[in-house]
């Protein structure tokens, strides 16, 4: 007999002190390793047409440990009458987001006995999920009147909240519920992230390496402390945290993709050149003016235009600085003098900019008619906040160290060039490029 397939039957067949005992034993076995998954799910398909009564609520067990909602509500039809049944077909039910009959089933649950607190917290919890806050608070105050003491409702509270927009009260309703419930992984976690989100990434690391300390280990914990060290450049242990989600789940899209980026990042290929080339260009771009010796009209002039540097006079046309008062061809030649002296001219910057974005906005071949090109983007798109895009916080970093803000900016970037950018790999590439399809534009496309 296949070990594992011993195991399963161990579990199934065992006797154990309660619901709860009997469920985290099918819980840690669904989710200590990908054989043990695959063998508990073959079990349960080849018992579930006519199970006895005694295997009915076990094997509904593992069928919800693996997200077969539909196979659980099955199942259980064939399970006694009781609290647990009813329970078992709540969490069913809601996992198939089916929020009326979840509703029904946890109500009879706490009918018929089932934990309170958690019956409460549950139906919380779900009336939340359908939108319909004001149900949800009222099964809080239910919970509240059952027990205001628990980790569960102080979580709970803290989602309102969140869904309701009020962060700040959603942490300290967390760190509340966090210290209520020491092993409340669901808090630990949500706090967690608000932490991450927030910036607080030495808040985030402590919260989420405790979160992945009980079994089963929670999964999007694993996966954003994982992110938080690829960006500490600590990719062995970003790694390390990825293949433990893999053993369990092979498949997993997000893990498989990190994954791969973080194997990215230790191979990546640093050009010590290149970048010296490109630090010594910015240095130029950020010499004062006042290194150079002008008129003082000249002087003067762009003092007031809140010209400061170089790189502030490629950004200016020639039309613009004669337009200014005072300002004539003398001092313009002067300026193009010293510019010229280095390389550069008025409007460069603008020159560049103007050219990248049209090969993004009009993509593939040039049109043979100048005057038949139309723009697929006005300037309101273009101008449109980066942070508008809802982007993960992995690829909102990335775009902050290129100082990214606005659709247009980030369109002035081909794929090669983000990707050179530390951490920016596949996922965050799928998600930029993604996001600007659903604008109907597109990075720029690089030459070659």
């Amino acid at each position: 007999m296949n070990p594992t397939a011993g195991k399963v039957e161990e579990v199934i067949s065992g006797s154990y002190d309660g619901f709860d005992q009997a469920f985290k034993a099918v819980q840690k076995l669904g989710s200590s390793s990908a054989s043990d998954r695959e063998q508990l799910g073959n079990y349960v398909d080849a018992h579930a047409e006519s199970p006895s009564a005694d295997q009915a609520l076990k094997l509904a067990m593992g069928a919800l440990v693996l997200g077969r909602f539909e196979q659980a509500v099955g199942i259980l039809r064939n399970a006694p009458e009781g609290q647990d049944k009813r329970w078992m077909l709540g969490l069913a039910f809601k996992g198939q987001r089916d929020w009326e009959r979840a509703l029904a089933d946890f109500d009879r649950a706490l009918t018929r006995g089932f934990d309170a607190v958690r019956v409460l917290a549950e139906t919380a919890e779900t009336q939340r999920l359908a939108g319909d806050l004001a149900a949800a608070k009222d099964a809080l105050k239910k919970l509240q009147k059952a027990r205001a003491d628990t980790p569960e409702y102080f979580y709970q509270s803290a989602a309102i909240a969140e869904a309701e927009g009020d962060i700040d009260r959603a942490f300290e309703l967390l760190e509340q519920a966090v210290e209520k419930g020491p092993d409340y992984v669901p808090a630990i976690f949500r706090l967690a992230y608000l932490e991450d989100l927030k910036g607080n990434e030495d808040n985030a690391i402590e919260l989420y390496t405790q979160a992945i300390q009980h079994e089963p280990a929670h999964v999007n914990a694993l996966i954003n402390l994982s992110v938080i060290y690829e960006d500490r450049e600590q990719f062995d242990r970003s790694l390390a945290l990825l293949k433990r989600v893999l053993e369990v789940y092979p498949n997993h899209p997000r893990a498989r993709l990190f994954a791969k980026d973080v194997r990215s990042s230790m191979t990546m290929f640093y050009d010590e050149e290149f970048e010296k080339r490109k630090d010594k260009f910015q240095q130029v771009l950020d010499m004062p003016i006042s290194d150079f010796e002008l008129s003082v009209r000249s002087r003067n002039c762009l003092k007031k235009m809140g010209i400061r540097t170089l790189g502030d006079l490629t950004r200016i046309t020639e039309s613009e600085l004669l337009s200014y008062k005072n300002f004539g061809e003398t001092s313009l030649n002067e300026i193009k003098a010293i510019l010229a002296s280095k390389g550069l001219r008025l409007g460069q910057a603008l020159e560049d900019q103007a050219s990248r974005r049209a090969a993004a906005v009009l993509p593939g071949a040039l049109a043979e008619d100048e005057e038949e090109r139309q723009p697929t983007a006005d300037q309101a798109l273009l101008s449109k906040s980066i942070d508008d895009l809802n982007l993960s916080v992995r690829s909102r970093k990335c775009l902050q160290k290129l100082s990214v803000e606005t659709v247009g900016d980030l369109m002035d970037y081909t794929e090669p060039q983000l990707m050179a950018v530390k951490n920016f790999g596949m996922i965050s590439l799928k998600e930029v490029k993604e996001k600007l399809s659903e604008l109907g534009l597109e990075l720029r496309k690089s030459e070659g």
